[in-house]
């Protein structure tokens, strides 16, 4: 594998699968997903995709250093986040009246059920256009969804998401909170904002 030759990919499976598979349904439920760990055919895939990831970097790897399923935890990891995505729903202003929030996100359940109701959820992605660029406000919900969510590392994970470092995660969503927190204040029509977690000042 160390020298790029694919057709030691699939023995490798064959005499590992099982350590993967555990380091897989580890990280799943460190993710809070048991319901992916009940899919065999889903933990066959991601065993796969953890494979892959060590193929991709095992001319990295150490033997005498730790076994290469804990060595690449954190790759695997972020490569089982990317599969996982988040169950969502797009939000549909038509269908509820309230105004263009003009921001590409997509909402997922746990963002609904923490925002309370439609009109404090569509306020709290139009507060994030005016004080926040895509990425940053998508950088946010993201790094807000996975600590609802249960991850024990929402920086990490938000961080192999995008491309930051555990710490620029964190100060992008402590900004964020702030300037969402001041918006509240400032403007009445965001005052609902106040009692929202997701956007109490630091």
């Amino acid at each position: 594998m160390a020298t790029g030759d694919p057709a030691a990919l699939f023995p490798f499976i064959d005499e590992f699968g099982n350590e993967l598979a555990g380091t897989v349904r580890r990280l799943l439920m460190s993710l809070n997903r048991p319901d992916v760990v009940r899919k065999n055919e889903d933990v066959d895939y991601l065993v796969q995709s953890a494979a892959f990831v060590l193929f991709d970097r095992s001319p990295s790897w150490d033997p005498a250093g730790a076994l290469p399923w804990t060595w690449a935890e954190r790759a695997i990891r972020a490569e089982i986040v990317r599969w996982l995505g988040h169950p969502a729903v797009e939000w549909d202003d038509r269908s509820h009246g309230e105004a263009d929030v003009g921001l590409p996100v997509m909402v997922t359940p746990d963002l609904v059920d923490l925002a309370g109701d439609h009109v404090e959820l569509a306020q709290l992605l139009s507060a994030l256009t005016a004080v926040a660029s895509e990425r940053d406000a998508k950088v946010h919900l993201e790094y807000q969804a996975q600590k609802a969510l249960g991850d024990r590392s929402p920086a990490n994970t938000v961080g192999e998401m995008f491309g930051l470092s555990p710490s620029n995660v964190r100060q992008i969503d402590r900004r964020l909170r702030q300037r969402l927190s001041g918006l509240a204040e400032s403007d009445p029509s965001f005052a609902t904002l106040v009692r929202l977690s997701w956007v109490e000042a630091c």
